[in-house]
């Protein structure tokens, strides 16, 4: 069963699953969607039972309008998040600590996207151009793999959209955060390169 009751948890991925998956993000390709140009992506879904993941049919991702007003209502196509990848220690160990801390149920399917959000030296790149918001699902992770030659990109935790935040941090090296997307919304700081070499942060969020 899932717990309506459970709010938020911090933690930290092992040193050893940070280093496994650092790799994969330098992989991830460019969209036409509008924020392609900026935050590459993977994207998949499963199903996490008994410590054992399996992966779903592929399948497009779409957000409705009233939750994302950046890019809502469009079926958004994704390449599939890595083999390799999915049948790491590492991805499991993520998953374990998502399903243990928020209980989340054998029959929900976890969703995942895998992205890097670039810096450029010239202009703040917007790390959640949709704002303060909610997903639309009961519980979401985000954890935080690298930051490379950036400065903000600081993940924000809101008790409402129009309140400031109760939480700010600058996540890194498998900091993450689980929290009940039905009672608190989330944000995250502009982030900007801070010399002229690649800049970005990784991310892996996931939903359930």
């Amino acid at each position: 069963m899932s717990d309506k009751n459970f709010l938020l948890e911090l933690g930290q991925l092992s040193e050893t699953a940070v280093k496994n998956l650092t790799a994969s993000f330098a992989n991830l390709p460019k969209s036409d969607y509008l924020d392609g140009a900026f935050r590459l992506r993977r994207y998949s879904h499963f199903n996490y039972v008994a410590d054992s993941i399996t992966q779903l049919p592929t399948k497009a991702f779409s957000q409705n309008a009233d939750i994302n007003q950046f890019q809502g209502d469009v079926a958004r196509q994704y390449p599939n998040i890595e083999p390799s990848v999915v049948s790491s220690s590492a991805f499991n160990e993520m998953f374990k600590y998502f399903k243990e801390m928020a209980q989340v149920a054998d029959s929900a399917p976890i969703e995942v996207h895998q992205m890097r959000i670039l810096g450029s030296a010239d202009v703040a790149v917007e790390a959640a151009p949709e704002g303060v918001h909610q997903d639309g699902f009961d519980y979401l992770g985000v954890f935080v793999i690298d930051r490379k030659n950036i400065a903000g990109g600081e993940i924000c935790v809101h008790k409402a959209k129009q309140q400031p935040p109760i939480f700010k941090h600058a996540f890194d090296q498998g900091e993450f955060v689980i929290l009940n997307d039905r009672r608190f919304w989330h944000s995250a700081k502009a982030l900007q390169a801070v010399n002229d070499e690649l800049a970005y942060m990784d991310v892996f969020v996931l939903t359930a």
